[in-house]
């Protein structure tokens, strides 16, 4: 029987309630919601165990698909020969929500069993597929992920049965726990997993559809499917005919679901340089992506089982993803330049401008995604001949559409990007879905002339439209301003086509769209930028002065012979080139993006060709991971990544992670941590040092002040220091004595002038703040919010952090015989910044202690005391340069 015909439509909804259903789809509203908890929350801990590597991340997203697509075959299927399909569905709830109270524990074993059988890191790590990924993956996912793929079908069937209206009723349910998806999103991106935490999020969302499971069982237990009459028996000519239109319409929405995720790739990747990488970035983009799918369904919905030609609407509403699709190109380079302006204007009120990205992320996004949810129910109307096998009809298509998207998302991160780019990976995709609409429109009914006119003005469009399209401008696109300090003079010029700088290197990696620019005088500023964000930068060949001390001084501090240093994150490689100055015998250096790798050889003149160096052995993969999976300790652990509010990146500034430092350094090892001193404030900064000292007994800080003010944290499980007779003999080793004069650092008393706080001093500055843990990452949270603060503000945090100090003099051993002059030494050294001139009286006071008739420490002490008095203390004035990181 059709599912049209008028004696089906007869039969009333089961129950005889059709005000019931909105209860149900608000409890599929519900489920809708914590599902997307759900994948975040599940991404976010296989990503720990796993590393946040594209291939790693791909996986979890993949095996995720893979579970919500057999899950959909699965339970179409069985639901249709089930008399009560919201039993069904109270069952699935109620296991799912079971199943996810426990999956912390399944996926801390996942962990374990990944770290246990994790290849060897001997031969050097270079990121790819990994098959005990996928696995582990899979077993993890499998369960959950099948249970949540059967819930449309099984509503499907029970909402469909008693109507006949497939595509209404296909349409209502999907954008409901679309939109459900969205405010999960909202909720767990915004709110949860800062407020809550990772594990109280999983079980507050496990308790929910545990709860939904038991009210739906015991308010709708009793109701059973509305009947439905057999088929009536057709030709085999039209029986052939069906079978064929299915064919080509089940491919369609495959290759539809392809073009789908490939675009979400796609586009993340534009507006990454457009918005940021920030939680909140992500979250803006993900959920205007669900916006535009649940309300297209929902729009949709009462029009969907009156049209005469659907087959026709199908091949329509893929062309307009296409169309449009290709058509806004042409406002990408706009995007950074109308980003910047609404910056200026909204970008102190944090909420609000994130409501504006919203929008701007719409503006390309909602009209192909408003398609995209239409097509869905749709589909489910054209597909479904009989309401005796609805279940297995919806469960089938949304197998198809849900596998095509696996290879869309794999494609997009692995093929499109890295291999012929972005702008024209959305170029191909939207042909893809312009060739969709030619072969749909040959089997939609209508006339020979409109089929001919209709695929001959596709193909026209797309020929025309990308003769038009602008190159993508990869200087525009990568500017960054999102996060990198411009002045709107230099906006405007950028604007204009007139650039300072001259791109030198451009490669959109796996991970990241790299950059190398060079400008200045006589070009002699190198810069390189991730995401358009600036991480390095070298004036003159000369090595920065942050990135070099970050090096030097675990291994300047170390109270042995260092043999063997871990580097995690290469950056430009300054930090690596200043610590092979050192008489090391090897270094593991691990790098996240391989693009990264080769922009680093730009700086061949700052790092002294650090990668160069034979005793580098590269690991290309997440420094996470590869310190959690290596089983060697080292004398020098380096940690030189980028901003902990990077998502990702973020992993790298956590306790857990700390701790697994403290675990992999030798007893009498010394770790160092470069930290941000800027765009945060005092609250932020003390969540940091303080995670940091709580897994290390003896801590210090250490900076550059005329740098970037950024620190460099020491930190180790023995009392660290330097002992000032072999500072000095090893400052005359003549590698390391001309790497340090190119930071303009000549003798030891200029090394112990990098010292801010010590070990007592920066306990007593922290007080007792919360930690920055995997469970609960407030940094990732509370960082982006501070994105558009003055930098500067941490010259102001350095001299309360120097106001609060006792002890002035750094961690030195010094003989007995030597103190006194030591003392005037450091005094003298410390005298010469206004900054230290508190410092530099507190240190005559001490030589003058010990030596009561040391003329020379009275006259300071009396020289100083005059200037304080007199003098108001100014910090120095704003400088123009742009803080950078990765070293």
């Amino acid at each position: 029987m059709s599912i049209n015909s008028p004696r089906e439509q007869r039969i009333g909804p089961p129950g005889g309630a059709a005000g019931s259903n909105y209860l149900i789809l608000g409890f599929f509203f519900l489920t809708g919601l914590t599902g997307l908890a759900y994948e975040l929350v599940w991404i976010r801990l296989l990503i720990l165990a796993f590393g946040s590597t594209q291939f790693a991340v791909t996986t979890v997203l993949v095996t995720f698909m893979a579970g919500l697509a057999l899950g959909s075959f699965i339970f179409g299927r069985f639901v249709d020969k089930h008399h009560s399909p919201l039993k069904v569905y109270a069952g699935i709830e109620i296991l799912l929500g079971i199943y996810c109270i426990l999956s912390p524990l399944v996926f801390s074993l996942v962990r374990e069993i990944y770290l246990f059988t994790s290849p060897s890191t001997a031969a050097g790590v270079h990121a790819g597929f990994e098959a005990s990924q996928f696995m582990l993956s899979f077993l993890a996912l499998i369960v959950p992920t099948t249970l949540m793929g059967g819930t449309l079908p099984v509503l499907v069937k029970y909402l469909a049965s008693a109507s006949g209206r497939v595509g209404f009723h296909t349409a209502v349910p999907y954008s409901v726990n679309t939109l459900g998806a969205v405010t999960g999103c909202l909720f767990t991106g915004f709110f949860a997993l800062y407020v809550l935490g990772v594990k109280m999020t999983v079980y507050t969302a496990g308790a929910i559809d545990i709860l939904v499971g038991a009210l739906v069982y015991f308010i709708y237990g009793s109701i059973k499917s509305a009947p439905t009459l057999r088929a009536v028996p057709r030709a085999e000519s039209a029986l052939s005919r069906e079978s064929s239109l299915n064919l080509i319409i089940i491919i369609s929405f495959a290759v539809s679901g392809f073009a789908s995720l490939s675009y979400e790739t796609l586009w993340t990747r534009v507006f990454s340089l457009v918005i940021g990488s920030s939680i909140y970035a992500f979250t803006v983009m993900l959920a205007t992506f669900l916006v535009g799918i649940g309300a297209g369904s929902i729009l949709f919905a009462p029009l969907v089982d009156r049209m005469k030609k659907p087959v026709a609407w199908f091949a329509v509403l893929e062309a307009v993803i296409g169309g449009v699709s290709l058509v806004s190109i042409f406002a990408y380079r706009e995007l950074p330049f109308i980003f910047f302006s609404l910056k200026e204007s909204f970008s102190e009120q944090f909420w609000l401008f994130l409501f504006i990205q919203f929008l701007l992320c719409a503006a390309i996004m909602i009209i192909p995604t408003l398609c995209m949810g239409a097509i869905f129910p749709l589909v489910g109307r054209i597909y479904t001949k009989n309401l005796s096998t609805v279940g297995r009809n919806i469960g089938d298509i949304y197998f198809f559409n849900t596998a095509g998207s696996i290879f869309g998302a794999f494609a997009g991160g692995f093929i499109l990007i890295p291999y012929i780019g972005v702008q024209n990976g959305v170029i191909i995709t939207a042909a893809l879905n312009l060739v969709i609409a030619a072969v749909l429109i040959r089997r939609s009914g209508l006339s020979p002339s409109f089929k001919k006119g209709f695929t001959g003005a596709l193909g026209a469009f797309f020929i025309i439209v990308t003769i038009f399209i602008p190159p993508w401008e990869k200087m525009v696109m990568t500017m960054g301003f999102y996060v990198n300090p411009v002045e709107g003079k230099a906006v405007e010029e950028i604007k204009g086509g007139t650039h300072r700088d001259r791109l030198v290197y451009y490669k959109e990696g796996v991970n990241a769209i790299v950059t190398v620019r060079k400008g200045g005088e006589n070009e002699g500023t190198v810069s390189y930028q991730a995401n358009g964000k600036q991480e390095a930068r070298s004036v003159n060949g000369a090595p920065s002065v942050a990135w070099s001390i970050l090096g030097h001084i675990p291994l300047l501090m170390h109270p042995g012979e260092p043999k063997n240093a871990l580097v995690i994150g290469l950056g430009s490689g300054i930090t690596l080139g200043a610590m092979q100055s050192h008489p090391l015998d090897s270094f593991d250096v691990v790098e996240l993006e391989p693009a990264v790798v080769e922009a680093s050889r730009f700086f061949k003149e700052a790092n002294n060709d650090a990668l160069g160096d034979k005793r580098v052995k590269l690991h290309v993969t997440d420094g996470r991971s590869f310190l959690f999976s290596e089983r060697q300790k080292y004398d020098i652990i380096v940690s030189g990544v980028s901003d902990p509010w990077i998502t990702g990146v973020s992993n790298l500034f956590t306790y857990e992670y700390f701790e697994e430092l403290g675990n992999k350094v030798k007893d009498d090892g010394v770790v160092a941590l470069w930290f941000q001193n800027y765009r945060i404030t005092p609250k932020e900064l003390k969540i940091g040092l303080n995670t940091f000292a709580s897994v290390f007994p003896h801590v210090s800080v250490w900076f550059h002040y005329t740098d970037t003010l950024d620190l460099v944290v020491i930190g180790s499980k023995k009392p660290h220091g330097f002992d000032m007779k072999r500072l000095s003999e090893r400052l005359e080793h003549p590698p390391v004595k001309t790497a340090l004069s190119r930071v303009n650092i000549h003798g030891p008393y200029e090394v112990l002038d990098l010292f801010l706080i010590g070990n007592d001093d920066i306990r007593s500055y922290m007080g007792s703040p919360r930690l920055n843990t995997d469970e609960r990452p407030i940094l990732e949270f509370t960082l982006p919010r501070l994105l558009y603060m003055d930098p500067a503000l941490g010259i102001k945090t350095v001299e309360e952090i120097i106001a609060h100090v006792k002890d002035v003099v750094p961690p030195v051993k010094v003989a007995d015989k030597d103190r006194a002059a030591f003392y005037m030494d450091l005094g003298k050294t410390f005298n010469r910044s206004d900054f230290r001139l508190a410092q530099a009286l507190k240190v005559f006071e001490k030589a003058l202690e010990l030596d009561p008739g040391n003329r020379e420490a009275l006259q300071y002490i009396k020289s100083i005391r005059d200037e304080l008095a007199n003098k108001i203390l100014t910090p120095p004035q704003k400088t123009s340069h742009t803080p950078v990181q990765g070293g």
